[in-house]
Protein backbone atom coordinates (compact mmCIF):
# COMPACT_ATOMS: atom_id res chain seq x y z
CA UNK A 1 0.00 0.00 0.00
CA UNK A 2 1.30 3.44 -0.92
CA UNK A 3 1.15 5.67 2.19
CA UNK A 4 3.50 8.35 0.91
CA UNK A 5 0.91 11.13 0.96
CA UNK A 6 -0.37 10.42 4.47
CA UNK A 7 3.15 10.06 5.85
CA UNK A 8 4.07 13.42 4.32
CA UNK A 9 1.02 15.06 5.94
CA UNK A 10 1.98 13.62 9.32
CA UNK A 11 5.62 14.67 9.02
CA UNK A 12 4.66 18.20 7.98
CA UNK A 13 2.35 18.49 10.98
CA UNK A 14 4.89 17.08 13.46
CA UNK A 15 7.68 19.34 12.22
CA UNK A 16 5.82 22.57 12.83
CA UNK A 17 4.68 23.95 16.14
CA UNK A 18 0.91 23.82 16.50
CA UNK A 19 -0.60 27.27 16.29
CA UNK A 20 -3.62 26.19 18.31
CA UNK A 21 -3.70 25.75 22.08
CA UNK A 22 -5.23 23.10 24.29
CA UNK A 23 -6.22 23.16 27.96
CA UNK A 24 -6.98 19.99 29.94
CA UNK A 25 -8.80 20.31 33.24
CA UNK A 26 -10.03 17.80 35.76
CA UNK A 27 -11.96 18.37 38.96
CA UNK A 28 -14.01 16.24 41.31
CA UNK A 29 -16.92 16.62 43.66
CA UNK A 30 -18.23 14.22 46.28
CA UNK A 31 -21.94 14.14 47.02
CA UNK A 32 -23.87 12.50 49.85
CA UNK A 33 -26.05 10.42 47.55
CA UNK A 34 -25.96 7.65 44.96
CA UNK A 35 -25.08 7.73 41.26
CA UNK A 36 -28.75 6.93 40.53
CA UNK A 37 -29.76 10.31 42.04
CA UNK A 38 -26.97 12.30 40.35
CA UNK A 39 -26.93 10.80 36.85
CA UNK A 40 -30.39 12.05 35.74
CA UNK A 41 -29.27 15.62 36.50
CA UNK A 42 -26.59 15.36 33.77
CA UNK A 43 -29.18 16.01 31.09
CA UNK A 44 -29.85 19.04 28.85
CA UNK A 45 -33.50 19.05 29.93
CA UNK A 46 -33.05 18.34 33.65
CA UNK A 47 -30.27 20.93 33.99
CA UNK A 48 -33.01 23.57 33.71
CA UNK A 49 -34.14 22.40 37.18
CA UNK A 50 -30.84 23.06 38.94
CA UNK A 51 -28.53 25.36 36.91
CA UNK A 52 -29.44 29.07 37.08
CA UNK A 53 -29.90 30.53 33.59
CA UNK A 54 -29.89 27.13 31.84
CA UNK A 55 -32.08 26.75 28.76
CA UNK A 56 -31.51 24.13 26.06
CA UNK A 57 -33.04 23.79 22.61
CA UNK A 58 -33.31 20.05 21.93
CA UNK A 59 -32.37 19.10 18.37
CA UNK A 60 -32.39 15.31 18.57
CA UNK A 61 -33.39 12.96 21.36
CA UNK A 62 -35.87 10.09 21.27
CA UNK A 63 -36.90 10.52 24.91
CA UNK A 64 -36.56 14.28 25.49
CA UNK A 65 -33.82 13.54 28.03
CA UNK A 66 -30.11 12.70 27.92
CA UNK A 67 -29.21 9.68 25.82
CA UNK A 68 -26.40 8.53 23.59
CA UNK A 69 -26.11 10.72 20.47
CA UNK A 70 -28.47 13.37 21.90
CA UNK A 71 -27.92 16.74 20.19
CA UNK A 72 -28.95 20.13 21.59
CA UNK A 73 -28.07 23.81 21.46
CA UNK A 74 -27.75 26.53 24.04
CA UNK A 75 -28.31 30.16 23.06
CA UNK A 76 -26.38 33.33 23.89
CA UNK A 77 -28.85 34.07 26.68
CA UNK A 78 -28.01 30.73 28.33
CA UNK A 79 -25.60 30.57 31.26
CA UNK A 80 -23.37 28.39 29.03
CA UNK A 81 -23.58 30.79 26.05
CA UNK A 82 -24.18 29.83 22.40
CA UNK A 83 -22.93 26.27 21.92
CA UNK A 84 -23.85 23.15 19.93
CA UNK A 85 -23.57 19.97 22.04
CA UNK A 86 -23.66 16.26 21.18
CA UNK A 87 -23.39 13.26 23.47
CA UNK A 88 -20.64 10.90 22.33
CA UNK A 89 -20.81 8.36 25.15
CA UNK A 90 -23.39 7.36 27.70
CA UNK A 91 -23.54 4.56 30.28
CA UNK A 92 -26.43 4.83 32.74
CA UNK A 93 -25.29 5.85 36.24
CA UNK A 94 -21.59 5.57 35.27
CA UNK A 95 -20.62 8.32 32.81
CA UNK A 96 -21.58 10.70 30.06
CA UNK A 97 -19.34 12.12 27.37
CA UNK A 98 -20.12 15.02 25.10
CA UNK A 99 -18.51 17.41 22.69
CA UNK A 100 -19.27 21.16 22.77
CA UNK A 101 -18.82 23.06 19.50
CA UNK A 102 -18.29 26.77 19.97
CA UNK A 103 -17.19 29.14 17.26
CA UNK A 104 -13.56 29.21 18.40
CA UNK A 105 -13.19 26.23 20.80
CA UNK A 106 -14.07 22.56 20.67
CA UNK A 107 -14.40 20.89 24.08
CA UNK A 108 -14.61 17.19 24.87
CA UNK A 109 -15.97 16.43 28.34
CA UNK A 110 -16.39 13.21 30.29
CA UNK A 111 -18.25 13.15 33.59
CA UNK A 112 -17.74 9.90 35.53
CA UNK A 113 -19.59 8.79 38.66
CA UNK A 114 -18.12 6.39 41.25
CA UNK A 115 -20.01 5.14 44.25
CA UNK A 116 -17.91 5.11 47.42
CA UNK A 117 -18.11 2.60 50.28
CA UNK A 118 -19.51 5.27 52.62
CA UNK A 119 -22.62 5.83 50.46
CA UNK A 120 -21.30 8.97 48.78
CA UNK A 121 -20.62 9.40 45.08
CA UNK A 122 -17.59 11.05 43.56
CA UNK A 123 -18.00 12.73 40.19
CA UNK A 124 -14.97 13.43 38.04
CA UNK A 125 -15.25 16.08 35.32
CA UNK A 126 -12.50 16.02 32.70
CA UNK A 127 -12.49 18.59 29.91
CA UNK A 128 -10.17 18.95 26.95
CA UNK A 129 -10.60 22.31 25.24
CA UNK A 130 -8.90 22.85 21.88
CA UNK A 131 -8.63 26.21 20.17
CA UNK A 132 -9.84 26.47 16.56
CA UNK A 133 -8.61 30.02 15.92
CA UNK A 134 -6.52 32.88 17.29
CA UNK A 135 -9.57 34.11 19.20
CA UNK A 136 -9.87 30.60 20.65
CA UNK A 137 -6.21 30.76 21.69
CA UNK A 138 -7.01 33.88 23.73
CA UNK A 139 -9.93 32.09 25.38
CA UNK A 140 -7.68 29.13 26.22
CA UNK A 141 -5.13 31.54 27.75
CA UNK A 142 -7.90 32.95 29.99
CA UNK A 143 -8.69 29.38 31.12
CA UNK A 144 -5.05 28.78 31.98
CA UNK A 145 -4.87 32.05 33.95
CA UNK A 146 -8.13 31.37 35.82
CA UNK A 147 -7.42 28.32 37.98
CA UNK A 148 -10.65 28.59 39.98
CA UNK A 149 -12.80 25.51 39.76
CA UNK A 150 -16.21 25.77 38.25
CA UNK A 151 -19.15 26.44 40.59
CA UNK A 152 -21.08 23.53 39.02
CA UNK A 153 -20.23 21.23 41.95
CA UNK A 154 -21.61 23.74 44.46
CA UNK A 155 -24.74 24.27 42.34
CA UNK A 156 -25.37 20.51 42.02
CA UNK A 157 -24.72 19.89 45.72
CA UNK A 158 -27.19 22.62 46.66
CA UNK A 159 -29.87 21.06 44.47
CA UNK A 160 -29.24 17.53 45.80
CA UNK A 161 -29.47 18.75 49.41
CA UNK A 162 -32.38 21.19 49.02
CA UNK A 163 -34.41 19.87 46.09
CA UNK A 164 -34.45 23.29 44.44
CA UNK A 165 -32.17 25.53 42.37
CA UNK A 166 -29.71 27.81 44.13
CA UNK A 167 -30.56 31.49 43.80
CA UNK A 168 -28.39 33.64 41.55
CA UNK A 169 -27.69 35.84 44.59
CA UNK A 170 -26.33 32.89 46.59
CA UNK A 171 -24.27 31.79 43.61
CA UNK A 172 -22.68 35.23 43.23
CA UNK A 173 -22.07 35.42 46.99
CA UNK A 174 -20.40 31.99 46.96
CA UNK A 175 -18.21 33.03 44.01
CA UNK A 176 -17.08 36.15 45.90
CA UNK A 177 -16.15 34.07 48.97
CA UNK A 178 -14.17 31.66 46.80
CA UNK A 179 -12.08 34.54 45.39
CA UNK A 180 -10.86 35.61 48.87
Amino acid sequence: MDTTRSEKLVQNFLQRESKYKREIREFTGTFETTPEKIFPLLCPTREADWIPGWDADLIYTSSGYAEDKCVFRTKKSNSAEEILWTFTGFKLNEYIEFVRFQQDILTHCKISLSQNNDGTTTTTWKTISTSLSEKGNKEIEKMVDNKQHTPIIHVMDYYLKNGKMISKHSLIENKLHAQH
